[in-house]
Order: structure tokens, then sequence, then C-alpha cells
């Protein structure tokens, strides 16, 4: 078969299971993760910084699985960013391999959550929130704006903008946005180009702008997790107002990365709405509604929302099930599956589960064993995406050849 027939033969089983159908066989769509960059000899490191290699770790790894024809989708990038982009913008909020700070080569991508925005500065934000981003979040967030606490924005909005956009003071942010845009349009350049080339050998693309919900958009990047706890009860109609402002903003971001890049799926990561960690009463007035929101807004736009939760997400079933049917994918990293095919096998299309520690560490027989296990659960009727719990970090050869001997034998309809 040519590679065109396969692409449409591997984008059709896709979007079968996607829209609640059963294809000829379980889509593979997981994600190889740091496997490929591994096997390839290259550190975290290095995979940041050298773009190409990493891309073609990646295409090398698919284009070796092309004979056995398991994957059905692939990704050129691990969604790693560009270290000497993030050198020059010099983040406080994360660490990553190889860092100035010592982290080592190939340990993992690290998000550091403080305070961006204090307590008390609440009606600050509400009454200006781009002013606010500008004279407080950023200056707090990345070195490379201390300084501008006290700028007056308001200065473009007269006569002085020239002078204010042109001030000699302004050459070192301007320089260091200059390096990390450039070192970005490479990074992204690299992995067009070897998106494309993956396309051309038959492998269809689910991938989609990532990004986090309001709710832990807020948490995140503005009153950090410990500040936002406490808020949600001395000042809720405060977290409410921000998540609003929040929630908009992610639906304009999402649709307009979707209309230029022309992604027919959107990613969102949940970070904070997992069993036990907010009460399911904060879950349905504070989490659910703006997540809700968003997903509508896709649909309406004609794009597939995925859903990618992550912790223990047993008892959100029931908010889940509030949505379009077969319109949403759901990727759950720790879920009771045979409750959630119970609970949404007839709304959307249900994704992952797999234990990533079988795969890392189990030998291929218990891999073959669990996996006949965990399709016998979530593939009859169809709607369901193999995949695992989260991105792969490494694995034994043999192990990631049981998985795809596995899914080719047990894996059919």
């Amino acid at each position: 078969m040519d590679n065109e027939k396969l692409y449409e033969q591997r984008k059709t089983r896709v979007e079968t299971a996607v829209h609640g159908g059963e294809p000829d066989r379980v889509p593979n769509v997981m994600l190889a993760g740091f496997y490929p960059i591994h096997k390839a000899g290259l550190t975290m490191a290095e995979a940041m910084v050298d773009h190409e290699a990493a891309c073609k770790a990646m295409y090398d790894f698919y284009a070796t699985q092309a004979a056995m024809d398991s994957f059905d989708t692939a990704a050129a990038s691990n969604f790693m960013p560009a270290a000497k982009a993030l050198e020059a913008i010099k983040p406080k909020t994360a660490r990553w391999p190889g860092d100035s700070k010592g982290l080592d080569v190939n340990n993992t991508y690290q998000f550091i959550e403080f305070e961006t925005m204090h307590e008390d500065e609440y009606d600050e934000f509400f009454n200006d929130p781009a002013g606010f981003w500008l004279r407080k979040h950023l200056p707090r967030t990345f070195e490379i704006f201390a300084g501008n606490e006290n700028v007056n924005w308001y200065d473009l909005m007269g006569g002085e903008s020239q002078n204010f956009l042109t001030s000699p003071d302004k050459v070192p942010l301007y320089q260091a946005l200059l390096d990390a845009a450039t070192e970005n349009a490479k990074m992204f350049g690299t992995i067009g180009k070897y998106t494309g080339m993956l396309r051309e050998l038959g492998y269809y693309d689910i991938m989609g702008g990532g990004s986090a919900t309001a709710f832990d958009m807020v948490g995140d990047t503005l009153r950090c997790t410990f500040g936002m706890m406490p808020d949600m009860i001395v000042q809720r109609d405060n977290v409410k107002r921000a998540i609003d402002i929040f929630c908009d903003c992610h639906i304009q971001r999402t649709l307009g990365f979707c209309k230029a890049t022309g992604s027919k799926y959107a990613w969102v990561m949940l970070h904070k709405g997992f069993d036990n960690f907010i009460s399911e009463d904060d879950y349905a007035e504070l989490y659910w509604p703006s997540l809700q929101k968003w997903i509508l807004a896709l649909i309406d736009n004609g794009i597939t929302p995925f859903i990618y939760t992550e912790g223990a997400y047993n008892t959100r079933l029931k908010f889940l099930r509030d949505v379009p049917e077969h319109k949403v994918v759901y990727h759950f990293e720790d879920i009771d599956f045979a409750k959630a095919k119970k609970e949404l096998g007839d709304v959307a299309c249900l994704e992952g589960g797999f234990p990533n520690r079988i795969v890392q560490y189990g030998t291929p027989d218990t891999i073959r064993e669990a996996i006949k296990e965990h399709l016998n659960i979530v593939a009859p009727g169809g709607g369901y995406l193999f995949n695992i719990q989260y991105s792969l970090d490494d694995c034994p050869p043999e192990n990631m050849q049981a998985v795809e001997e596995a899914l080719a034998e047990f894996g059919k309809y």
C-alpha cells in the first residue's frame, strides 16, 4: 500500500474512533515521548538545543516502525521548549535540563510556582488585566522584564509613543526577545519540516496547541496553588471573576491557534481538577463551567477538544458527560476504565490509561497479558484510542516491540 492510501486508512481509523465508531482495529496513538531521544543517544539537554537532531530522532523512530504499521499517528516534537529561548528570556518559573543553575542534563523540564499576583491585587488585575500583565506579572516572571514595574504603559496612547518604544533602555529587552523569537522560529521551522516528512510516510496527526484550562491558568500563572486555595474560601467571588477572564482568553487563543495552523484538534491539560484535590462542589462551581464553555466553543467551530486529565478522575465522570455526543476525546491517566466506559462510552471517545510502569519495567509477556486485559475492557463497541498514561521516558526495545505485537493481536474488532 502506498503512503497516501496508508494515510487515509489511518485517518479513517482514528476519526472513526474519535466519533464513537468501531474501526477495523483499535487505533494506536501512543505518544513515544522521550523514547526516541534516548535511543538516539541524545541527552534531554541536547534535545532542547539541537532541534534537527531531536526531530530526526523522532522521525527515525516512526520511520522504523512504519514496516510494522502499528502506529497510526506520529509527532515530530517531544514538546520540550527551546533551551536557548529560555536562556534569553530568563524565566523564574522554570528549570530545564542542563540549565545554568545546574539541573542534570537528563532531568525533566520543571515548573516553579510562586505568586505573581498578590492576594490584595485582584482589583488592580480586574481594572486593567493587560496593564497588570505588563507591569506586574511579566517583571515577576521573567528577569528580562525587571525594571518595568513602574513603566507607564499609557504613554503608548499619547504622542510620546515613538520615544517610549525606541528608548535606548529598551535595547537589552528587545535583543533578548529577538534572540528568543529567532530560536523559536528555528525550532518550529524544524518541527514543521519533520511533521511534513511524517505526513509523507502516511502518519495522521492529531496534535494541537496544548494549554491549561481557565482555573489552572489562574492557579498556575497568577496566584499559584498555595495562593489560590485559600482564595477559594476568603475571596471566592474574585476567583470566579478571574476564571471568567481567563476562560475568554483561553477560547480566543485556542481558536486563533487552530485557525493559524489548520489544526482540527485542540489539547487542554487539566492540572488541578483531579479527585480529592478540590471538592466536588468546587469542581462543579469553579472548574467545570469554564472547561465546558471552552469545549462547546471549540465544537461550535468544528474543532475536536482533546481533554487530557492528569491524576485520578473517577469522581468527575458525571461532569464529563455533559457535552455533545461523539465530539470530544477524553484522555485518562488514572481511571477505573470499566466505570469510564460505562458512564462515558456513549458520549465521548476515551483514550489512554495503559500503565507506563508496565511498558517501562515489565516483561514482554506481562505487557502482552496486560494489553489483552486492558483492551477487553475498553475496546468493545469502539470509541477508544490506545495510549499510555503519560509521555514515555524510556523502555527496553523489546518492550516497545511487545506493545506493538500485542496491539496487532488483540486490537482487532
